[in-house]
């Protein structure tokens, strides 16, 4: 278990960081069995049931910490939803495979990877561990993008008034934010921590998305009120700042000119023709929400009340509204539990590290996906719920220790009288 545990997580982080380099990883089948094919996400999936399983008939003892159970009472519900009520409407009233349906919701089922992580693999494995992992998956993946950009060039689209640069695909925004705050506020202060920060800003304006920036600024502000004792961090978040106006300043015209647009629209909802549609997408899908309040993609496979085919048929922008548009009130409420669960477990134990970063990352992922539809995709969605299992385990580990402070208290303050008594 141990081991299959941390190949598990490592699995994850090279899917996210290869899938988001090359985008057709995500649908390129590893074993045809006729019937169904197994895709890489699968893989991960199936070991993550499979493991649970086995933890759960060895009986695990009940979490001793209340809003951890909630989190993890909250995902159960969520995944009983989905195969309750979700799978059996879509196969007796819609005609369709179960194979399918499955298929279309295991994105859904994948927080099922969040008390695999927190309960098994943690278990077995330090947190830095896992927080390595994906460190390593985002520094590649922004030295492959580096590269791309050097022997290629940004290939970039055209954006209202502006050739907008972009090497690689927006959700790698997601782990490159990940890089940055772990290197910048968990690891020690490190040359080759400031080196790997650097790596990172440069994945994020090589990714060059209005989102990225706006969930970066408000990752910082929410991690420099969440800390105490930054004074070196600030100085170092500083530098960083720094160094990167130079570079953008003596970068090529195309990067100047692309990051220059991006801070001056990523504020304005009518700053060009793709901001704008992202505006009017959530209006159409908030008017089929109220049309279809329980409703579910799976069922009705639409997302407006208007017909949008081919190459505008996608969600709405907004994560909100994208859920419930695709899974309706109630599974919406419970996936919104979690998130918000896991927010308030974090800014209770904002004084410790992990859970500062933590609660900054995921301030970073929310905001982020408030303008796109990253919320629950199979390339990026490992990223959330690690980061939901490292909170429910830090708090889980602090409050441990305080029980044994109090105890170890106890024991000092107990009169000899009393400790001979409760040894007769």
């Amino acid at each position: 278990m141990k081991y299959v545990g941390i190949a598990l997580v490592g699995w994850l982080a090279a899917f996210t960081a290869v899938s988001m380099a090359w985008d057709p990883l995500v649908l390129m089948t590893l074993v045809n069995l006729g019937f169904v094919s197994v895709y890489p996400f699968d893989v991960a999936f199936g070991v993550a049931v499979l493991m649970l399983l086995v933890a759960n008939s060895l009986h695990l003892r009940p979490d001793p910490v209340p809003l951890n159970r909630a989190v993890l009472w909250v995902c159960g519900a969520y995944i009983m939803y989905q195969l309750v009520v979700v799978l059996p409407v879509a196969i007796l009233l819609h005609d369709l495979r179960p194979i399918d349906v499955v298929r279309m919701q295991e994105v859904r089922l994948a927080v099922v990877l969040i008390p695999v992580t927190y309960s098994i693999v943690l278990k077995f494995w330090k947190p830095s561990v896992i927080v390595t992992l994906f460190d390593a998956a985002a520094a590649l993946l922004a030295l492959w993008v580096l590269y791309r950009y050097v022997t290629v060039g940004g290939e970039g689209y055209w954006d209202g008034t502006v050739f907008r640069m972009r090497a690689v695909w927006g959700g790698a925004t997601l782990l490159f934010g990940w890089l940055l705050l772990t290197s910048l506020f968990y690891w020690p202060v490190r040359p080759l921590r400031f080196a790997l920060a650097l790596l990172a800003v440069t994945g994020l304006i090589l990714a060059n998305h209005r989102s990225g920036i706006m969930a970066l600024l408000v990752s910082l502000v929410v991690q420099l009120i969440a800390m105490r004792g930054l004074a070196r961090r600030v100085v170092l978040l500083l530098t960083l700042a720094v160094v990167v106006v130079a570079g953008v300043l003596l970068a090529s015209p195309a990067v100047r000119d692309s990051v220059a647009y991006s801070l001056r629209t990523m504020t304005n909802a009518e700053a060009d023709p793709n901001a704008s549609d992202r505006v009017v997408r959530a209006k159409l899908g908030m008017a089929y929400f109220q049309e279809h309040p329980l409703g579910d993609f799976i069922w009705n496979q639409r997302y407006y009340l208007v017909n949008m085919t081919g190459a505008n048929s996608y969600a709405p922008h907004n994560f909100v509204v994208q859920l419930l548009v695709t899974q309706g009130l109630v599974a919406t409420g419970l996936f919104l539990s979690v998130i918000a669960l896991a927010l308030i477990i974090a800014w209770r134990n904002r004084r410790d590290a992990l859970s500062a970063v933590m609660l900054s990352y995921l301030s970073f992922y929310v905001v982020f996906c408030a303008f796109n539809t990253n919320i629950d995709v199979n390339q990026n969605v490992a990223l959330f719920v690690v980061a939901v299992a490292l909170v429910l385990y830090r708090d889980l580990v602090l409050h441990e220790e305080a029980g044994a402070s109090v105890r170890s208290l106890e024991g000092a303050h107990a009169s000899p009288l009393a400790q001979v008594s409760l040894k007769v």
